[in-house]
């Protein structure tokens, strides 16, 4: 009797024990997601666009959504024309003296000279949203020189597909000019099996790849996705990459997912530049109304979430990417003492 007395004692203290530590866990996930709230509230620019960070990122968003306007073949003549002026209010904010050695603000100065010069070229007016005043200021503060696009051939952008990684890694682009012609599964599985090297959280592989062929399917997600519009005609083949929270255990690892997620999808990039296969990133900064939508047109589990879409494809004969310059270690490496 005394023996089933302690037996009951210890099963209800573990149950008691159990039920306190899941109020605990509430409570703290409670508190954690609400500091996060907090945090991104007060320092994204969601709400303000009250400090230089801000700005450079505004200013960052809007270039390359014209950079990638000059992709189109033949150009459309004034594209982007409230990004144009959004862009140069942005610009003309700051104090260009100050901050005009800073890559995305040179690479938006040279996008808004270039568009200006095409237009000029072209007998285009467009005064009337981008003068002539403008045009010299944003002028008098470029100092660098080139094309915001990049133009290739197909052998010559895999060419370094084996050389080392420096110049590997370099080589890669987002690619959105496809034949339309569909890769067979088995080299995809190729490309599965080296990304899978990725690193995760204690080995944990929370990733899942899912690749699309159903035309109808990609199209309904690209339209909740809407950013590659006009590139969506000859895509046949569409990678949606998810992270399941099944994997995470703490309260820590909320934001684990995507930690893991972005490991992975860069190393899932790399290994179809390897494999010769054209990709685009298409980022998923969406609601959870997207998600939902996706999750019922592939039958997803409720517990992954999306982390990015890839549009993949045989890249054409010859295409076009953007510059999209990239920051020198001076602008974002920190040393601590």
């Amino acid at each position: 009797m005394n023996r089933i007395k302690t037996l009951a004692k210890k099963i209800l203290s573990e149950k008691i024990i159990a039920k306190i530590n899941g109020y605990h866990n509430f409570w703290m996930l409670r508190r954690n997601y609400i500091e996060d709230y907090k945090l991104y509230k007060k320092h994204s620019s969601v709400f303000n666009k009250d400090t230089f960070n801000k700005k450079e990122s505004e200013i960052t968003l809007l270039y390359h959504s014209i950079e990638k306007g000059f992709l189109y073949d033949p150009i459309r003549f004034r594209f982007a024309e409230r990004k144009i002026k959004e862009l140069i209010k942005y610009l003309k904010s700051i104090d260009l003296s100050n901050v005009n050695n800073r890559t995305h603000i040179q690479a938006a100065i040279l996008n808004l000279c270039v568009y200006y010069d095409i237009h000029q070229k072209n007998q285009i007016d467009i005064s009337d949203y981008f003068p002539i005043e403008d045009y010299e200021y944003l002028k008098s503060n470029l100092k660098i020189s080139g094309d915001p696009v990049k133009n290739h051939t197909k052998d010559m952008f895999f060419k370094s597909i084996y050389s080392d990684f420096k110049e590997f890694s370099s080589s890669r682009s987002s690619v959105r000019n496809f034949t339309g012609e569909k890769i067979p599964v088995e080299i995809f599985q190729q490309v599965v099996d080296l990304a899978n090297n990725a690193p995760s959280v204690c080995n944990r592989q929370s990733i899942s790849v899912y690749l699309l062929e159903n035309k109808q399917k990609i199209d309904s997600i690209l339209n909740i996705q809407g950013g590659l519009k006009g590139y969506d005609e000859k895509l046949s083949q569409l990678i949606v990459l998810t992270s399941d929270r099944n994997y995470f255990y703490s309260i820590g690892e909320r934001n684990q997912l995507f930690i893991d997620g972005g490991i992975y999808l860069m190393n899932l990039l790399y290994a179809l530049h390897y494999y010769q296969i054209g990709a685009c990133p298409a980022h998923w900064g969406l609601t959870i109304e997207a998600d939902k939508k996706v999750q019922n047109i592939l039958g997803l589990r409720e517990s992954e979430k999306i982390i990015c879409l890839i549009a993949v494809g045989i890249p054409e004969d010859n295409f076009r990417t953007t510059l999209s310059l990239r920051r020198p270690a001076s602008e974002n490496l920190h040393i601590i003492d």
